[in-house]
């Protein structure tokens, strides 16, 4: 079964698409109907409701000083309405997330975000949905999730943007005019009115203590506004914010709680209650500080407005909040855990009904319902209201254990079938001659434990497979379920051919060098202590016989071990760093006495002038972009016959990364280049070969190293920030590119460098792709178990991302070797005496 390089490479990829699958499964029960509200001779508490949200402020800034800094809400909340924090359950995943928690009452998971990306969102039912008329003054991209909203033709945020300055001013002007003018002309038209949501989104740079004076007094402008078009005192107001930009990598407190004022029709004012308070004037009066989750304030909202809440919304009405009877809270909060309780039934039956699950089952639903109706029937809202409060939280509890019921069976599933590969990887490693534990492999592989050993193997699969399908579980967890039979499978297959495996003693450097590596992932100096040992160990001959080259390949030795103390270069932004790394990859070549051509003289020079250029005067950047690019495209494609083919290919790729480049990255990898050219210089001069095994352990901790040593998969979330300051810009078609070349392009000088110094590795290519293969897949199973969906989004991606990489690596690093090949170990130049 493993007999080409394909076979191989889909193996490795198979596991990569799996715990893809795993991490993007929708976790949605999928189409609900909305509850029906009870009609009740009582209108609702509000007509309409008027939502204020502005992007960035947080409770900190707003609560500060004794709330002088908002006089006008001030004299507001003083005498009406609520005060609270918003604090969400999980921290925002994407820009658009914390609108979506709002208006339509779940959290977003990094699942969801991700789906969102591979293809077009789904509309999402919010309370636009459930109200008759629903207007919004913001982003064409939130309009887009929330399709219900009617957006007033005179208002475009598009339009106001370009070419405007985005200060927090101009928009939040911009905003209120336009609704203000929308007031003055069709608002007439809902007088008579219900059931009616005003959206008003107040963007801007993130607010100070000194520029909330002017967002107060946006607020208030717009409450006047409402309050003199509808004078029937119908209005309910909410005035809150996002929670800021999701890139945000601060993890302080302030930072993930938003502030929020609930005032108007319907809404209660306490002024007193024990818990969190706040002081709100000077004299030291304390009001209480209500603290809630966002999902609550969507419930809240179409309590307030009687509307039923959005289907997949999993707020909790808060007790007490409304200004309204008895009875239509007490209704109010059982619509609301019905709502809940259609989720939880949905996705308990979405589930294996014999396996054991959580504690609610379907008979303990249809009690509560039951038990409701009675209630309300004998009029006993108050124990109504209790009642349904407190099973509300058991049915969230439900609904999360259901959220990941299958995800921790399945990252096992996908582990056993990894440790199933990396058993069959090792059979396929072939060693020299006979090992001392030769006999004790035979007996392992003996035809009477491989009999037995299949047949539990298929004893396994089909009960497997029967329990699944009684069970009815989803086929694509039926597929991942089934994959470490597959994967076992093919190592029982392995052994029945008797391979000649290398021995035990064999594998442990393979060990200690992957686990050095996967260091790096949590502590960059382990990599860099064990390059150091590394590089030491396999050019230890040296240190007898010392000269020139060896002094100076020292002194890059332990220069590049001392760069990993330094903070992360990756990421950051030093033009003057740049510019001597530009100077540098342009006299390398002359100081080390490189004779090279013409064409690539002329070539680098002027791509290099040109990037000078744009980084001390950048007159025209349009012109260093397309540079840029055109000479990508020369690098890739020319190729022609010199017997210095790694030397020319060294100059144009240091050349290339240099573009990428903002800082003294450049310099750090043309360093590293040059302490692997001289060590393996070193060799050929004392006649030394290195095999199969050596080069791939060259390839691991060098490849690895030159990431590492100018920062982390972290830091490349930095690197997108400043995207625009390379040679080759910033656009939404070829950002990844760019991410690409930063990452490989110190893996392709790596590998030519070994190419063009030994010719005989292209003879062995099988043999390092397997031992790379093994290295990388034992590391990727570490990190499997590091991959997580909750937290801030820079760390879910970093995370999912040194996984992905490292899986690929080995496949990255066969077309890169074909590459290196085709550039600087054609077989015409192997021919040569």
């Amino acid at each position: 079964m493993l007999y080409s390089n394909r076979s191989f490479v889909l193996f490795q990829l198979l596991l990569l698409f799996s715990v893809v699958l795993i991490y993007i499964r929708s976790t949605s029960p999928g189409s609900l109907e909305p509850q029906e509200v009870e009609p009740l001779k009582e209108p609702p508490p509000a007509d309409r409701l008027v939502v204020l949200v502005r992007d960035g402020l947080t409770a900190q800034t707003f609560l500060a000083n004794r709330c002088t800094n908002v006089p006008q809400l001030q004299q507001l909340f003083l005498h009406q309405g609520l005060v609270g924090i918003s604090r969400p359950e999980t921290t925002t995943y994407h820009s658009i997330s914390p609108y979506i928690s709002l208006f339509s009452g779940f959290n977003e998971d990094a699942a969801t975000v991700a789906r969102g990306w591979l293809g077009n969102p789904a509309p999402i039912d919010s309370i636009f949905d459930r109200c008759k008329r629903s207007f919004a003054w913001t982003t064409r991209e939130i309009i887009s999730r929330f399709p219900a909203i009617e957006r007033p033709r005179t208002f475009s945020f598009e339009a106001f943007r370009e070419g405007v300055t985005k200060s927090c001013s101009e928009l939040e002007d911009f905003v209120c005019s336009s609704v203000q003018r929308f007031l003055g002309g069709a608002s007439r038209l809902l007088l008579n009115s219900t059931e009616v949501i005003f959206f008003i989104h107040m963007t801007g740079v993130e607010p100070s203590c000194e520029s909330l004076q002017r967002i107060q007094e946006n607020v208030w402008k717009l409450y006047k506004s409402f309050e003199k078009t509808f004078p029937d005192q119908r209005t309910a107001y909410l005035f809150t914010s996002s929670l800021g930009d999701p890139q945000t990598k601060s993890e302080s407190r302030p930072a993930v709680e938003s502030p929020f004022f609930l005032w108007g029709s319907g809404v209660k004012h306490i002024k007193s209650m024990p818990g969190r308070s706040f002081l709100a004037n000077e004299t030291g009066l304390r009001l209480p500080l209500h603290v809630l989750n966002r999902p609550q304030l969507t419930a809240l909202m179409s309590a307030l407005l009687g509307v039923q809440p959005p289907v997949h919304s999993r707020g909790m009405l808060p007790k007490g909040m409304l200004n309204a009877s008895l009875r239509y809270e007490a209704n109010a909060m059982l619509t609301n855990a019905k709502q809940l309780l259609a989720q939880a039934r949905r996705l308990r039956e979405l589930h294996p009904k014999k396996i054991p699950a959580f504690w609610l089952n379907f008979q303990m639903m249809d009690n509560f319902v039951r038990e409701s109706l009675v209630l309300k029937h004998q009029r006993r809202f108050r124990a109504l209201l209790e009642y349904s409060c407190n099973f509300m939280p058991v049915l969230i509890m439900g609904m999360d254990y259901f959220k990941d019921y299958y995800r921790h069976v399945l990252v096992i599933a996908v582990s056993l079938a990894g440790i199933g590969w990396i058993y069959c990887l090792r059979c396929r490693l072939t060693g020299g001659g006979k090992c001392r534990n030769q006999m004790e492999i035979q007996d392992v592989t003996s035809s009477k434990c491989l009999v037995y050993a299949r047949g539990f193997h298929r004893l396994l699969t089909g009960v497997l497979v029967i329990f699944m399908m009684l069970e009815r579980i989803p086929w694509m967890v039926q597929a991942i379920l089934l994959m470490p039979s597959l994967y076992w499978r093919t190592t029982l297959k392995v052994l029945g051919e008797r391979p000649r495996m290398a021995c035990r003693k064999s594998l442990i450097s393979t060990i200690l060098l992957a686990l050095i590596c996967l260091g790096g992932f949590f502590r960059r100096y382990i990599l860099a202590v064990g390059y150091l040992g590394f590089a030491s160990y396999n050019n230890r001959v040296a240190f007898r016989k010392r000269g020139l080259q060896f002094y100076l390949w020292l002194l890059l030795l332990l220069g590049l071990t001392a760069l990993s103390a330094l903070p992360e270069s990756l990421g950051c932004s030093q033009p003057s760093a740049l510019v001597f790394s530009i100077f540098l990859t342009l006299l390398r070549p002359l100081a080390c006495g490189v004779y090279l051509n013409l064409l690539t003289w002329l070539s680098n020079i002027l791509v290099l002038l040109v990037a000078l250029e744009y980084i001390l005067i950048g007159w025209h950047p349009w012109i260093t972009y397309m540079v840029s690019w055109i000479y990508l495209g020369f690098v890739a494609i020319w190729q022609r016959r010199n017997l210095q083919a790694s030397e020319v290919f060294f100059f144009n790729l240091s050349t290339l990364y240099t573009l990428t480049c903002t800082t003294y990255e450049s310099v750090v990898i043309q360093m590293l280049a040059m302490e692997l050219q001289l060590a393996l210089r070193m060799k050929q001069n004392r006649n030394e070969c290195i095999g199969p095994k050596t080069a791939a352990y060259y390839i691991l901790v060098y490849s690895w190293y030159s990431l590492f040593v100018i920062g982390s998969f972290p830091a490349f979330d930095d690197y997108l920030d400043i995207l625009h300051e390379t040679c080759f810009g910033y656009s939404p078609l070829t950002y990844g590119l760019v991410m690409v070349l930063k990452l490989i392009l110190p893996w392709l000088l790596v590998l030519c460098i070994l190419a063009g110094n030994y010719k005989n590795l292209a003879s062995h290519e099988r043999q390092i792709f397997v031992r790379l293969l093994l290295m990388s897949s034992a590391m990727s199973l570490v990190l499997l178990h590091g991959i997580t969906d909750v937290g801030p989004w820079r760390e879910i991606l970093s995370r999912f991302a040194e996984f992905a990489v490292v899986q690929a690596f080995p496949v990255v690093w066969l077309l890169l070797w074909r590459l290196a090949q085709l550039k600087v170990g054609s077989k015409w130049m192997s021919q040569l005496p």
